[in-house]
């Protein structure tokens, strides 16, 4: 018999690979049904106004429309805020920002649809906005939500929290702007919305099915058992698809309601980038000390997230960077507050890395200043404190379980960067640089969160051998079928082929919380484990009558069940067709949930997360004094996983990872003039291409298991957070200037130089 090898850690093909490449995978726009209208959005054109009237009799008499909705149209809860309930469909009264949805309309055709609805004309009575997440909360501001605009504010008190009690040789204070990210996914929002009598059935691009699902039921006032989410074929997402696509759901769900017709509703590049959320802006202030050999005494942190005009996900997004915002360092003193500031500007909502990306950014900045400060060199301080073994508590006042992997993913990044040959690709003239970036990462959600912590899964052994299995957790093209598949295959000792993974539906699997927070694989793979479990309590006893053995001295291999030790072996497919044979059940499902965790939100003390990973990236760059153009070298990126589930997948994380954080470092700006985004194309928004994106040195550290399957870790957010900070701090070196913004684009590299820019007269 030809020996299989086990999957895990593999290199095998993705199950989805063929199909895309060869055009075969049926995307939303892809799909089209006899009678389909198509749906459109009115929207405001401005961020703050009292809304009069509005008139939609033109656009109900335009060609092609079968339907137009207002607010008072919707047959349930008009309500689509997914934490609070803060956020209409559709407004009524009051506009708060650019792209609030004023009506909906249904036609025969896209073009229909989309030019009734700009046929709709509000009468507006202007009110003043407020654009400045700081400037919010002041008394003076306008509001937005009840008396003040502060959400929430949430806290980290550990040791002494008055630095001016506390001693400390070098003293840094710091102030960071760090704006925001459009999630640039391949394919813009889409939904399909399809009425069935009493049901309906929403097919969308998505990462969370079962918002969709409450959300639809809420604003159509029908139970959750009568709205079906298929999860479609899914280009892309990094967060964008998280909490936002309930609303183009809800959107299509009313006018198919309403019309008794399926309803499609496809967004513009254009209207995607218009109206979608985004990365939070953030504004952090810091106040970090050390003492004369280096070791940090204090360090406070000041943070303002601007949410804009919804709550949407901002408070779960806070909770993340409140905790994240000290690093892998052992610092006694800690003072972090982070509040929650709403504007009229677009609303924030998840994004990969949900604000460790912004806190990480200012904690590496200012560890390579005070670095700078004390004489030392940038890559010792940081070794001198980073959590230890001895040392290893967070800023949560929880022990790490491998503290010493911060430390080794530090010495591999700086070692794979000192030893990388490689061409330089930008001019001789040029000056170069060198920056690291580390992460302390809580892995899944948040203790705030954990009330969504949970992860179903359904496993079907067929009498082939083959199996089907699905899960609550989705494919976004991060992977998560490739991972379900291989910690199947593996579990049950076949090749990765036999396993068939099918998207989320919410009649086939129970609510499984969001696919975010790095843990699609880890809940996906611990459910599917269970099911297995359970599975194997019907599988083993046939299997050991079939191999004269204990039930419990049976292991599944190479497509085999076999005597542990080396014993005799039946090939798996006896087993299974012996279990039909006599009606033995085969159908199992699983169930994971974390432990409980304690956390205090008032000091910020406990145990936000049940577990970390670790990273470093050391980024190699040029920097063009002249022009403030920056061209990225090299990037060695070392990742703490506990396990690698699939070797390609895993370096892809990386790769991508590392490209993504490039554009919000150095070119993804936003750039918005009252809460009107004015560059909505990637011709004016501009992301790396592939002749950006340098090589990566990627080490996949397996030292430290984790509570993932088979010991794995969460690396998807991992894989972004430290690249934005290395590049700044490489930047900074090369030039010998100090930059507190994101992103840095050649406009505010010049302006940093500027007595020591060779153009410095011509420099405003």
């Amino acid at each position: 018999m030809t020996e299989i090898q086990s999957p895990l850690g593999g290199t095998h093909r993705r199950p989805d690979a063929m199909a895309k490449a060869t055009g075969q995978t049926r995307y939303v726009g892809d799909l089209a049904l006899p009678g389909m209208l198509h749906a459109a959005i009115a929207v405001s054109d401005r961020a703050s106004a009292r809304v009069l009237d509005l008139d939609v009799a033109s656009a109900r008499r335009m060609p092609g429309v079968e339907a137009v909705v207002t607010a008072e149209d919707i047959p349930g809860e008009n309500q689509v805020g997914v934490i609070f309930p803060d956020q209409p469909l559709l407004v009524t009264d009051r506009v708060r920002m650019v792209g609030d949805r004023l009506a909906l309309v249904a036609a025969r055709t896209p073009e229909e649809a989309w030019d009734a609805a700009r046929a709709i004309s509000p009468a507006y009575e202007d009110q003043l906005g407020v654009f400045d997440p700081e400037k919010a909360l002041d008394e003076a501001s306008p509001t937005l939500h009840g008396n003040d605009n502060l959400l929430h504010t949430f806290q980290v008190l550990r040791g002494q929290t008055d630095p001016d009690h506390l001693d400390a040789e070098v003293i840094v204070k710091a102030h960071y702007e760090i704006g925001g990210q459009d999630h640039a996914y391949l394919e813009p929002q889409a939904c399909l919305a399809v009425p069935e009598g009493d049901r309906i059935t929403i097919s969308a691009s998505c990462q969370c099915p079962f918002y969709i699902q409450q959300a639809v039921a809420r604003v159509l006032a029908i139970p959750l058992a009568s709205v079906r989410v298929e999860q479609a074929p899914t280009g892309g997402a990094f967060g964008g698809k998280e909490d936002y696509p309930s609303e183009p759901a809800a959107c299509a769900a009313v006018l198919a309601w309403r019309t008794k017709r399926p309803v499609r509703l496809l967004y513009s590049r254009e209207f995607d980038l218009q109206v979608t959320t985004k990365r939070h802006a953030m504004v952090v202030h810091h106040r970090w000390g050390a003492d004369k050999d280096g070791r940090l005494v204090f360090a406070e942190v000041e943070a303002v997230l601007d949410c804009g005009a919804y709550a949407g996900l901002s408070t779960v997004v806070a909770e993340r960077a409140n905790v994240s915002a000290i690093g892998p360092y052992a610092v006694p003193n800690v003072m972090v507050r982070t509040r929650i500031a709403f504007t009229n500007n677009l609303f924030g909502g998840a994004y990969r890395g949900f604000g460790a990306p912004q806190v990480s950014f200012a904690a590496e900045a200012t560890m390579d200043t005070l670095a700078h400060r004390l004489g030392m060199d940038p890559l010792e301080f940081r070794r001198i404190n980073l959590v230890t073994p001895s040392d290893p508590l967070t800023c949560t006042d929880q022990p790490l379980e491998a503290p010493q992997m911060a430390r080794a993913c530090l010495d591999r990044a700086v070692k794979d960067s000192e030893e990388h040959q490689t061409a330089m690709r930008a001019p001789d003239s040029w000056r170069r640089g060198r920056g690291i970036g580390l992460v302390l990462y809580g892995i899944n959600l948040h203790r705030g969160g954990q009330f969504l912590d949970r992860s179903s899964a359904v496993v079907i052994l067929q009498p082939d051998a083959s199996v089907i299995v699905r899960v609550g957790l989705t494919e976004m093209g991060q992977g998560n079928l490739t991972a379900v598949q291989t910690v199947t295959a593996t579990a049950l000792g076949i090749q990765p082929e036999k396993v068939q993974v099918w998207q989320p539906d919410t009649t086939t699997v129970a609510d499984s919380g969001p696919t975010v927070a790095s843990r699609g694989s880890h809940s996906s793979g611990r459910a599917v484990l269970d099911a297995i479990e359970r599975l194997r309590r019907r599988l083993d006893p046939i299997a050991a009558e079939l191999l004269s053995c204990r039930p419990e001295d049976v292991e599944l291999a190479e497509s085999c069940a076999r005597v542990s030790g080396g014993g005799p072996s039946v090939p798996l497919i006896d087993v299974t067709r012996e279990m039909a044979a006599r009606r033995i059940e085969t159908i199992s499902t699983g169930w994971y949930r974390p432990e409980p965790r304690e956390f205090d939100e008032a000091t910020g003390m406990g145990e936000p997360y049940a577990s970390y990973a670790m990273a470093c990236h050391v980024v190699d760059v040029a920097v063009d004094p002249d022009l403030g153009l920056v061209r990225v070298e090299h990037v060695a990126a070392a990742h703490d996983v506990g396990r690698v589930l699939h070797h390609t997948a895993a370096e892809g994380q990386v790769e991508g990872g590392v490209v993504q954080a490039m554009g919000w470092a150095l070119t993804e700006e936003l750039k918005l003039d009252q809460g009107r985004l004015l560059n909505p194309s990637f011709t004016d928004y501009l992301i790396p291409t592939s002749d950006d994106a340098p090589p990566v040195t990627v080490a996949l550290l397996e030292d430290a298991p984790g509570h993932g399957p088979f010991g794995s870790k969460g690396l998807g957010e991992p894989a972004f957070i430290p690249t934005a900070a290395a590049i700044r701090n490489a930047v900074c070196a090369a030039l010998d200037v100090e930059i507190n913004r994101l992103p840095l684009t050649p406009p505010v590299i010049v302006k940093a130089l500027a007595k020591n820019h060779r153009f410095k007269d011509l420099i405003e």
